[in-house]
């Protein structure tokens, strides 16, 4: 499946995933075609840190680890807005993890990230979203309602996010334990939005050919 979006720099290196860990091989194939100086992550947790089960947070970054790179973590909840300021900007490669999607764009628009985000992505910088980290990436995240709870973001009031891509990313699709509102959010807005499933053995690859899913092999 190839799309391209109208306006695009042609510098973007997007990896999009349900579940980082269940699609590493495909990563390090991504990671293989484009050059790194660093192999240094910048690992933004935030959205987890509102969620029960966060076993695919250690999962996330052990499979890093396995593949070479290092992990700087960074709670963006817990420290100031020019140190999250100055880590998005020195930034080699940028994973933002899953967990709420609300809770981390409240974070996100609390230390005013949207902007230089959006910005290092669309020149270049090396991007992993994983779920909640993944759908940021939209116009707006209001479709995730259905799937996350806006509660735990109680001074959200604005859902539109990064931009970054023309399609919403439905991570999870059919996966225990989210089939029932994966299908439920499907359903009421497959005739509205551009949304683009992948379960957690898919990923979402864009380069300066459009986007691609690929299947862990």
């Amino acid at each position: 499946m190839m799309c391209k979006k109208k306006g695009w720099q042609f510098m973007k290196k997007i990896f999009l995933t349900s579940y980082f860990a269940g699609t590493s091989a495909i990563f390090q194939q991504f990671i293989s075609t484009i050059k790194i100086d660093d192999r240094k992550v910048l690992y933004i947790p935030t959205a987890s840190a509102v969620e029960e089960y966060t076993g695919y947070i250690d999962e996330g970054k052990k499979a890093l680890e396995i593949l070479g790179f290092t992990i700087d973590e960074f709670d963006i909840a817990q420290n100031d807005e020019n140190e999250a300021f100055a880590k998005i900007a020195s930034a080699k490669i940028l994973f933002i993890a899953g967990g709420n999607t609300f809770y981390l764009l409240q974070e996100l628009k609390n230390k005013h990230l949207l902007q230089p985000i959006r910005e290092r992505i669309n020149n270049g910088l090396p991007y992993i979203g994983e779920s909640a980290g993944a759908i940021i990436l939209a116009p707006s995240i209001e479709y995730n309602k259905i799937m996350d709870s806006p509660s735990v973001a109680p001074t959200l009031t604005d859902y539109t996010s990064l931009d970054v891509v023309d399609f919403y990313t439905l991570p999870h699709y059919i996966e225990a334990p989210f089939t029932k509102t994966v299908q439920e959010t499907f359903k009421t807005y497959k005739n509205k939005l551009n949304l683009v499933p992948i379960n957690n053995s898919e990923a979402i690859v864009i380069t300066d050919k459009g986007h691609s899913i690929v299947r862990q092999p």
